[in-house]
């Protein structure tokens, strides 16, 4: 057995890791993405009543939504990059990154679905007073 079998087993073992990350990353980034656009949506559907009550909702979907889609995006970068970087060496983190980029425009083309096209368009500045 040669020196070199065991980091090739390390690798195709960090590679197929990789794929797997990469493919639970696609309805993981499909939920923080609609997720969002819901915590958008709430944020704009209660404006009146808060600016009725005195406040405001301005900031709540960013903090019930983008906090979470932050989170997962850096998570999935984390972990794409430490598996591609074990299994392409310096290649993989780009491939890593990649990744997620792509896993990511996935998440946004299906919310945008959901929502009509208008996963951008809500949130309180949306609400006259």
């Amino acid at each position: 057995m040669s020196t070199a079998q065991p980091r090739n087993d390390a690798a195709r073992r960090a590679r197929t890791i990789f794929f797997c990350l990469a493919i639970v990353g696609i309805p993981v980034t499909v939920v923080s993405w609609t997720w969002y656009g819901l915590a958008q949506f709430e944020e704009q559907s209660e404006q009146s009543k808060a600016l009725d009550a005195g406040t405001t909702m301005a900031g709540t979907g960013e903090l019930m939504g983008g906090v979470p889609l932050i989170f997962v995006h850096i998570v999935g970068l984390l972990a794409l990059g430490l598996f591609g970087r074990l299994g392409w060496s310096t290649k993989g983190i780009r491939r890593g990154v990649a990744a997620v980029a792509i896993v990511s425009l996935i998440g946004i083309l299906a919310a945008e679905l959901f929502f009509g096209g208008r996963l951008f368009s809500y949130g309180a500045r949306n609400v006259q007073p």
